[in-house]
């Protein structure tokens, strides 16, 4: 079996981020994965992301993985070209606006990079973002450092400025036909499990894995579960 599989990443990650889930993959699973890197261009909102995001896919149905911002941008994708999607996978993200808190930091820190300057993302906030059980993981604070670094001070203004104005969505995709698999680490800072779960009775759908364990993180904290979740929902034809 031969599968094409389409990935977007999240703010500040580039192809690094499937690295992990990729070799569990070809360890696990008999299936032959073609994988295709997406990007998050630099354009000015969402909707031209969007537009961009059609210019790098093929013209036909495609399997669209997306992580954290890379799963609102699909979501959004499926909800604009829905003739291109044959299933939706996400980790790490609910297809809604942002809680007026998160928008208020981004604004702030915006402000201060631009004042100061980009010095890089802190190890406070990588370990924010995992869950306790993988403090001690350096191999994943490293990379995360090293994508955030790659990327640079442009790219984050870009993502945090472009990508912060962001619609509920949710029940306009609840009326499309495709298969929506979500998943999300039971202890994520950035996703609300109840709204999750609320979201799934409205979607029959949509089904929802939460991963113990778990934080924000999902395709380093945890790639070899979420390379089974993936061949399941990928040979899942019901």
């Amino acid at each position: 079996m031969r599968q094409s599989l389409y990935l977007l990443p999240g703010t500040m990650c580039d192809a690094r981020l499937w690295q992990p889930m990729i070799s569990a993959l070809e360890v696990l699973s008999d299936i032959h994965f073609d994988f295709h890197f997406l990007t998050i261009v630099q354009k000015p909102t969402i909707n031209d992301i969007l537009d961009d995001i059609k210019q790098q896919l093929p013209d036909e149905k495609v399997v669209l993985l997306g992580f954290s911002l890379g799963g609102y941008l699909a979501s959004a994708f499926l909800l604009k070209y829905p003739q291109l999607i044959e299933k939706l996978l996400v980790i790490a993200n609910m297809p809604c606006a942002l809680p007026e808190r998160e928008m208020k930091e981004r604004a702030r820190a915006v402000a201060w990079i631009k004042r100061n300057g980009y010095a890089g993302i802190a190890r406070k906030r990588i370990l924010a973002l995992l869950d306790k059980s993988a403090h001690h993981r350096n191999d994943i604070v490293s990379l995360i450092e090293n994508m955030d670094k790659s990327l640079g001070q442009e790219a984050l203004v870009h993502q945090l400025l472009a990508t912060t104005k962001r619609e509920n969505i949710f029940h306009q995709l609840a009326l499309l036909n495709q298969k929506k698999y979500f998943c999300v680490g039971e202890n994520d800072p950035l996703v609300s499990i109840s709204s999750l779960t609320d979201f799934q009775q409205l979607d029959k759908n949509m089904t929802l894995t939460i991963f113990e364990q778990a934080g924000h993180m999902l395709p380093l904290e945890k790639p070899k579960a979420l390379a089974h979740w993936l061949m399941g929902n990928l040979t899942n034809h019901t």
